[in-house]
């Protein structure tokens, strides 16, 4: 936490980059297990970087996982566990909460422009993502594009017990902007943050705790 505010360094698949991030200041570490993203690392490889990650908590990020591919993650000693999915899923965010405890699942809906948020999912997680909505099927998350930051205003107000995270773009130049506009406790970077996908700019790390830090609350 840097200045009140929460954040957590997503897309991570370097021991050492996980390390700027902590050093940094940040609460969470995100790591990427959809094939389809350009940040992904495969349960294998994150096993043999794990002992030489820091002692912050961290976050398996997946795509509406089947239950065996949940059940894997969930034994590899994840702290939280975020899953973006196409609006519809209910039956599926009940079989993901009762599998690793709603109190360790945080939601990612990809909610269309024009389509409300279904609230009766907050009673089977205790987080929530709330991302930049594209098109294109195969995307979830990770494309720079800045979310629908009034909606996230008006949930995150209706629902304060909950952890809302904004995503979306955000960067060390628009994180104050950020927290002006939607009340955020908890920002989401990623790609903002690279040299390339998957591979940290370990400058532009240490950057976001300079900018939380000039934040005037």
């Amino acid at each position: 936490m840097v200045n009140g505010i929460q954040f957590k360094v997503c897309g991570l698949t370097r021991a050492r980059d996980a390390q700027a991030a902590a050093e940094a200041g940040a609460d969470f570490l995100g790591f990427i297990f959809y094939p389809q993203s350009p940040r992904k690392i495969r349960l294998e490889s994150y096993r043999t970087i794990q002992e030489r990650l820091p002692g912050v908590p961290k976050v398996a990020v997946s795509v509406a996982p089947d239950l065996y591919t949940l059940s894997q993650l969930e034994g590899a000693d994840f702290d939280y566990f975020q899953i973006h999915f196409p609006i519809g899923l209910s039956e599926e965010v009940a079989a993901w909460s009762r599998l690793v405890g709603k109190e360790r699942l945080w939601l990612a809906p990809k909610i269309p422009p024009g389509v409300s948020f279904n609230p009766a999912l907050l009673e089977l997680a205790d987080g929530v993502l709330w991302d930049a909505f594209k098109a294109d099927e195969k995307s979830f998350g990770g494309t720079g594009m800045k979310s629908d930051w009034e909606s996230f205003r008006e949930m995150s107000a209706q629902y304060p017990e909950k952890r809302w995270v904004l995503a979306g773009g955000i960067s060390p130049e628009n994180a104050g902007e950020a927290i002006a506009a939607t009340g955020a406790k908890c920002l989401d970077f990623n790609s903002s943050l690279e040299i390339e996908p998957g591979i940290k700019d370990l400058e532009r790390i240490a950057q976001v705790r300079v900018s939380l830090m000039g934040h005037v609350r």
